[in-house]
């Protein structure tokens, strides 16, 4: 297996960002100078479940992964003579992962970390992903579990940043995906899997698109009459620039025609806006 194998087969881009989602939580929460020390077994716990989820999704969705354009290439990753093994080893790292988090930190986190996983395989993949359009609107809860426990490892506790930090994430998903999903529309169709922009049209997609960047900006804004959310000053002018580019993208398509590579663009563009809201969290301790 090739190191382009490697990161497709355990989704490895996900888990980074899993991690960054986490570590903005940890390095928000002031106790952080004391205890660096455990931002090791957080991000080594929380990238073994990371990766095992995205495998365990992998395994899962083999039988529409080859009538998906974007995804045919997974047969050639997991197929019945290896299935077992990746099985077994999606399982093992998941249990360590737990243990780790368990030993070096706390039940909480361990519990916040193992739920961020369950939330991924069960509740999206095995639950939603197939039988309903809100599918990675309720599935997107996998990805709030990373900021509980970046705070809940220093803390042994959760607080309203951890709570914020988490619910951004949540309403980013929808936004980001259905990007993507409109993108490649024709795949989930042909895979009968009812995500939004495949069972809708593609203005209806555009218009929910639109709603759900609304919602995430508006919501992104809040540190800014709440101090008590500790984000810092960085995070406050990032956040309305950002925004304001975010919805100028949900905008464009409604007023004017646009190729099928804008919304490409335009998920990329949403990776980008989450990844510079977390590092401007993240260096909250520096900049206040």
């Amino acid at each position: 297996m090739d190191t382009k194998d490697f990161f497709k087969l355990f989704k490895v881009e996900i888990t980074l960002l899993v991690d960054l989602v986490a570590v903005a939580a940890f390095f928000s929460n002031p106790l952080f100078s004391a205890n660096l020390v455990l931002v090791a077994p957080l991000l080594i716990s929380g990238t073994l479940a990371s990766m095992s989820a995205g495998l365990f999704n992998n395994v899962y969705d083999r039988d529409i992964d080859t009538k998906m354009e974007r995804t045919a290439y997974r047969w050639k990753l997991i197929n019945d003579s290896n299935l077992k093994q990746f099985s077994v080893l999606a399982a093992l790292m998941v249990s360590v992962s737990f243990i780790i988090s368990y030993i070096f930190i706390n039940l909480l986190t361990a519990l916040l970390i193992f739920g961020g996983f369950l939330a991924y395989v069960v509740l999206y993949t095995i639950v939603l992903k197939r039988r309903t359009s809100w599918n990675i609107v309720l599935g997107g809860i996998a990805g709030s579990f990373p900021a509980l426990a970046g705070w809940s490892t220093l803390s042994d506790s959760l607080s309203i940043t951890a709570y914020f930090i988490a619910f951004l994430v949540f309403l980013w998903t929808p936004t980001h995906f259905w990007n993507l999903a409109t993108s490649h529309a024709e795949d989930y169709k042909k895979a009968n899997v009812p995500m939004l922009p495949a069972v809708v049209s593609r203005t209806k997609s555009e218009f929910y698109v639109l709603l759900s960047s609304m919602v995430l900006v508006v919501y992104s804004l809040i540190p800014l009459a709440v101090h008590s959310i500790n984000v810092g000053i960085l995070y406050y002018g990032f956040s309305v620039v950002m925004g304001g580019i975010i919805i100028y993208t949900a905008v464009k398509p409604l007023i004017s025609p646009v190729s099928v590579n804008f919304f490409k663009k335009s998920f990329g563009f949403t990776n980008f806006y989450l990844l510079i809201l977390l590092i401007s969290i993240s260096l909250v301790s520096i900049v206040r």
